[in-house]
């Protein structure tokens, strides 16, 4: 009798630690759906140092290797940031720290900081008056307080060369005063659905060949 009750003690005490860990699976899986949120601030219009959409996703440092950093944006995966950028502006990051990474409306990195750090980004806006020199690394700008010749950082040559000259464009220059990101001003919606043309709007035509009294839509 004495041999049966303490197989019963020891089974309740089995079964009991199974709960309690299968308690903690279920709980610690919970907790993970919460990280997977990123913390993130959507720009919406243009300002004085940011893009339209734009967007400021809050993380923080895992570790440095190499010309990289690895951030945990509270995603399943990683970000990784390359150094060079922070090296330029006499910027020092270690691991551990929080870090806010600017992405731009590409979901490409335009730009990281420390929170609550004064941005000194500037934003142009202007027509390019050339074609980018060769090698992709100088843009001349008409704006409206005259020509201005900027360098352009690499990771937004790509953006630049695909502005077309003598279009409006928004221009962002970050503290040391290289180009890291460029959008057109205005955007006309194609008839196809989801599918936007990025140049200047010009007003549509009737069958008459007259122009329309239609709204082109414009995206900002």
């Amino acid at each position: 009798m004495r041999k049966i009750f303490n197989k019963l003690i020891m089974m309740a005490a089995l079964i009991l630690g199974l709960d309690m860990g299968l308690w903690g699976v279920i709980q610690a899986a919970a907790d993970a759906d919460v990280q997977r949120t990123p913390e993130e601030q959507v720009i919406t219009k243009p300002t004085e140092n940011q893009l339209p959409g734009d967007r400021l996703v809050t993380g923080r440092i895992v570790s440095i290797r190499g010309n990289q950093m690895e951030i945990d944006i509270g995603t399943v995966k990683s970000f990784y940031v390359p150094v060079r950028p922070a090296t330029a502006k006499g910027q020092t990051f270690e691991v551990g720290q929080p870090i806010i990474i600017t992405l731009n409306d590409h979901n490409a990195v335009v730009d990281y900081h420390h929170p609550n750090e004064r941005s000194d980004h500037q934003v142009l806006r202007g027509k390019l008056t050339t074609p980018l020199t060769v090698g992709l690394d100088k843009a001349v700008i008409e704006t409206s307080q005259g020509i201005k010749t900027l360098m352009v950082a690499d990771r937004a040559k790509g953006k630049l060369t695909a502005i077309p000259v003598g279009v409006e464009a928004f221009f962002l220059a970050d503290e040391s005063g290289q180009l890291v990101d460029a959008q057109l001003a205005v955007q006309r919606r194609s008839t196809n659905p989801g599918k936007t043309i990025k140049h200047e709007a010009k007003a549509p035509m009737n069958r008459s060949g007259r122009p329309s009294k239609a709204r082109v839509g414009i995206a900002h």
